[in-house]
């Protein structure tokens, strides 16, 4: 695999200067933040600086030894966004895109490694954080952008601090928090294509003596789709969506404060709508020919669906013990979605390849943190990560007019970690960084199917089957700060993507266990401020070397071709970024990235002969 591009994306717009997370005299700094920190913060809100928790410490993103991007609320409202997808073309070497196949199933892709399978056994290779809680369904990452503070993308992989699944960055999401004042907000928005949109909220201020503050945020938005189907006449890429946001803080000025956030969404989509390219397959000729030339309509003998519900929430507590804090962070998110697609876009045969998932499950989180004061000879964040979700699904998948395959799925998951991350600035302007991380994740895997020719039963088995992986992922950084303007690092890192079993093996050599993906990253990058703030100029150079690849191959199953998940590869994928902003006067940003990526495989690590789809033998390297 070779691929190289040059991506180009600029961006000019007139944003406001308030800071992502300014801070007031009244305010409590953010957990770990010294007054000296909240001083410079000061400093920074004069010019829109955005602070980032990327470090488990509010720090300015320009104080940060890693490629990372944020952007603050005005931000996001400025990309028009409804989703986390609005903001795809903001950061380099960074897309978010929906999966193509299913909807409500974002692809999300940092530095050239993604995952986009919609099965929940598939874990993702970008880790998602809402609210410090990561959430281990993909479906549960289409976020609806609304009263969000600010979205930071981590790029490489953030195995030390943010851990589990985290191999190729991370995606962290911080919702709004109630404000000091009284005050309320409402957006309506009307488009094309029947879209209309209504957010609002409400913030209480301060009550209780001030203890108390309080908020609730909805969102309300029906779009009716811009693709059609041909054969039922109906829209497709069309979604109603109902969300609520509630978050209550306690806060009375003492060395303790406390933050709840709960939130509730359900989506109803139609869609997506597929548009095959002619590969030669004579059923091609059959559909009609208004859709092969036009990439808003599609045949299919049925509309589509992703019907998803969610809900969940994080309780954030931070004492202050004199020399440092500690933050507790408890999270649970719920989750169920019902799909049915078409999958291979043709109407003849039918049904070919119709696949209907229902989905439940849930996740149970508890991180427990210490974080030291900065401005000391060192400073460090030790931490302990408790993480379980547990979920079942039933496929059904109309393979042909004569195949039916029938899988019950079922999970448990439970996962801990152990890690620390320690700075010593030995000389002014220099700082040296050592981390790690021990990770420790045990999957259960329970599997049935049950595959049918004509309706009579052709095979069937099933399978409990556990596993259990462990590593450990160390970072080492080196920083110089020039000036206040200016700042060098270098970093090595690793990640860790912990192994699984395959949901659409039929016969039990296809279910797996497949093992863990690892990566060793390197990256040498530059942060600069220049002119008295006049230019922002950030570049990053980066090295990624991947092993046990986890990929999908063609295997023969009980009676068709499967895709199934198998360590297959190594690959290499380097490149640089560059962002810029322009600050030509208050109020006005114009900013310019490009970014450059090369991937290639280096080595095939396994026996990948297989089939192709039409069951013939497929040699594999």
């Amino acid at each position: 695999m070779k691929i190289g591009f040059l991506f180009i994306s600029a961006a000019v717009g007139a944003l406001a200067a308030m800071p992502a997370q300014a801070q007031t005299s009244e305010a409590a700094p953010p957990a770990g933040q010294t007054a000296a920190d909240d001083a410079a913060s000061s400093t920074d809100a004069a010019y829109g600086e955005i602070l980032v928790t990327a470090q488990r410490r509010s720090e300015s993103v320009q104080n940060v030894p890693i490629a990372i991007s944020a952007f603050n609320a005005e931000m996001v409202e400025g990309s028009g966004s409804t989703n986390i997808t609005s903001l795809n073309g903001l950061a380099p070497n960074v897309v978010l895109q929906t999966q193509g196949l299913v909807a409500n199933v974002p692809m999300i892709s940092i530095r050239g490694m993604s995952t986009a399978d919609p099965d929940p056994n598939a874990d993702p290779k970008v880790s998602t954080i809402i609210d410090g809680v990561y959430i281990p369904f993909v479906s549960s990452t289409m976020l609806d952008l609304f009263d969000v503070e600010r979205v930071e993308v981590l790029k490489g992989p953030q195995g030390v601090l943010f851990g589990k699944n985290n191999l190729a960055g991370t995606l962290n999401v911080i919702t709004a928090r109630p404000t000091d004042d009284f005050g309320a907000e409402a957006r309506l928005t009307i488009g094309s294509f029947g879209l209309r949109q209504f957010r609002g909220k409400v913030n209480t201020g301060n009550f209780a003596d001030g203890a108390l503050s309080a908020k609730v945020a909805v969102n309300f938005r029906d779009y009716d789709g811009y693709s059609r189907n041909v054969i039922t006449g109906n829209r497709l890429n069309g979604s109603n969506v109902k969300s609520v946001r509630g978050a209550i803080a306690y806060d009375a000025g003492g060395a303790f404060d406390t933050t709840i956030v709960a939130d509730w969404l359900k989506q109803e989509t139609t869609g997506p709508a597929p548009h095959v390219l002619d590969n030669g397959d004579p059923n091609w000729d059959l559909l009609p020919d208004e859709v092969k030339t036009d990439v808003r309509k599609s045949a299919m003998l049925f509309d589509p669906i992703a019907n998803t519900e969610t809900y969940g929430g994080s309780w954030t507590s931070n004492l202050d013990v004199g020399y440092g804090t500690i933050t507790s962070v408890l999270g649970y998110r719920h989750l169920t979605y019902l799909t049915r697609g078409d999958f291979d876009g043709l109407i003849t045969p039918a049904p070919q390849l119709d696949v209907t998932r229902n989905f439940k499950g849930e996740s149970k989180s508890g991180e427990l943190r210490y974080v030291s004061p900065s401005g000391e000879p060192v400073d460090f964040v030790v931490g302990l990560y408790y993480q379980t979700d547990k979920w079942s699904q039933f496929n059904t998948v109309l393979a042909t007019p004569t195949t039916t395959t029938l899988a019950q799925l079922h999970q448990d998951t439970e996962s801990y970690a152990m890690f620390a991350l320690v700075n010593a600035h030995p000389v002014e302007g220099l700082t040296l960084s050592l981390g790690g991380r021990y990770s420790h994740d045990r999957k259960k895997y329970d599997i049935a199917t049950q595959v049918f020719v004509n309706g009579n039963q052709a095979s069937s088995f099933a399978s409990s089957l556990e596993a259990s992986w462990a590593e450990f992922t160390p970072r080492l950084t080196a920083e110089y700060r020039f000036s206040p303007a200016v700042m060098v690092y270098a970093n090595y890192s690793q990640g860790y993507k912990a192994g699984g079993y395959n949901s659409r093996g039929t016969i039990p050599e296809n279910v797996g266990p497949y093992n863990p993906e690892r990566v060793n990253a390197f990256e040498v990058g530059a942060k600069t401020d220049l002119f008295d703030r006049l230019l922002r100029l950030n570049v990053a150079g980066f090295v990624n070397n991947y092993r046990d690849l986890q990929s999908s191959v063609t295997k023969m199953g009980a009676v068709r071709a499967e895709n199934i998940t198998t360590n297959v590869a190594a690959a290499k994928i380097y490149g640089f970024e560059v962002e810029s902003l322009l600050r030509p006067m208050d109020g006005l940003t114009i900013g310019a990235n490009v970014a450059y990526l090369h991937a290639r495989y280096t080595d095939f690590c396994a026996v990948t002969n297989g089939v192709f789809t039409n069951g013939a033998p497929e040699v594999g390297l």
